[in-house]
């Protein structure tokens, strides 16, 4: 069987996830499949029937589980991490339960937070017994570690990182994976040649000095990106209670997701009540999305989010994008024509 590229993002329980993946093992959720003996499971039917029996109907849910469940040893994994950075490892081992995982009888998260081993085998926090969501692990090997997408990866695999969801077959952009692996410094000349031109264009973002503008800008970028429907929500809308709120929604219907974004016009660093208001909003409308992915976002004007918002980020599996990040995200998709932003 020949290697396969896959990106995998790291969704939920960050403070033990990332203790795991510096530990060397990539994990990811359905901590109730940890016992079905899914892992064994070679057809891909079979292994949708016993998620459907668990409760995962759809493809979309049992979508990331299934792709975890193909990692093979030598296979490659891009995970893209929080800052602009991201990380490559090497598949060692086969995918496994956490309940199969040596040793973690008892250990310290990444929010300091203390976790022992539960009912089952499974993990759970110690300050209320509460399971984490870490159903299965698989070991790596690390091969770049937490460098910067900016200064290493190129277009595609840039591109590919974007990818809103858990995991994806990249397999197609191989090339541009290994040319990563192997650079001993950065590689990307893009990145050196835009530094002064993501400054100028937030410079020029600030001085719009109207969070509607900005409202306006962020709709324009999702239509750029090819959304199949894009708007400002009224302040007042009637779906909007007890603090949620959203300023911006993209639909991609090709994709079956839908981005909720919460825009400030902050300077300095902003707080973690943006967190709050998009999270209360996915909430309260995820329910209604059928059977498409729900993403959260929160783009600030800002330098920086406070320590809090970088947690309740983590926790509540919200992107946050500073200022100098969504000029970024601007300068690749092309500013052309940004001027119809704002018509």
């Amino acid at each position: 069987m020949s290697k396969k590229y896959w990106l995998h993002r790291i969704s939920n329980e960050w403070d033990v996830s990332y203790k795991l993946l510096d530990d060397g093992y990539l994990s990811v959720g359905w901590s109730v499949l940890a016992s079905s003996g899914i892992e064994k499971v070679t057809s891909e039917t079979e292994r949708s029937i016993i998620m459907s029996n668990e409760g995962f109907k759809t493809k979309t849910e049992q979508r990331g589980l299934d792709i975890f469940l193909q990692f093979n040893q030598g296979d490659i994994v891009v995970v893209p991490l929080f800052d602009g950075k991201f990380s490559i490892y090497e598949i060692v081992g086969e995918p496994m339960p956490i309940t199969k995982l040596a040793g973690y009888t008892e250990f310290i998260s990444k929010d300091n937070k203390k976790i022992v081993r539960g009912k089952e085998g499974l993990l759970c926090r110690s300050e209320n017994n509460k399971t984490v969501d870490v159903g299965f692990v698989v070991k790596v090997k690390s091969l770049k570690k937490s460098i910067s997408r900016y200064d290493y990866a190129d277009s595609k695999l840039t591109s590919k990182m974007r990818f809103p969801k858990t995991n994806a077959d990249i397999s197609a952009i191989s090339e541009s994976i290994e040319k990563v692996i192997k650079a001993e410094e950065p590689i990307n000349f893009y990145a050196e040649t835009i530094v002064e031109m993501v400054e100028v264009l937030l410079k020029k973002i600030k001085e719009l000095a109207e969070p509607n503008k900005l409202e306006k800008l962020v709709r324009w970028y999702f239509e750029r990106l090819g959304a199949s429907k894009a708007e400002i929500l009224a302040k007042n809308s009637t779906d909007k209670w007890d603090g949620a709120d959203a300023d911006v929604v993209a639909e991609f219907d090709s994709l079956r997701t839908i981005f909720y974004v919460q825009v400030k016009f902050h300077d300095g660093k902003t707080n973690e009540w943006a967190v709050k208001q998009i999270s209360m909003y996915k909430k309260q409308c995820e329910q209604n999305s059928d059977e498409y992915a729900v993403i959260p976002w929160v783009i600030t004007t800002a330098d920086d989010f406070s320590d809090r918002a970088n947690i309740m980020a983590e926790e509540n599996n919200v992107q946050l994008i500073t200022g100098i990040e969504f000029a970024r995200m601007l300068v690749d998709i092309g500013i052309t024509d940004i001027n119809k932003a704002f018509e």
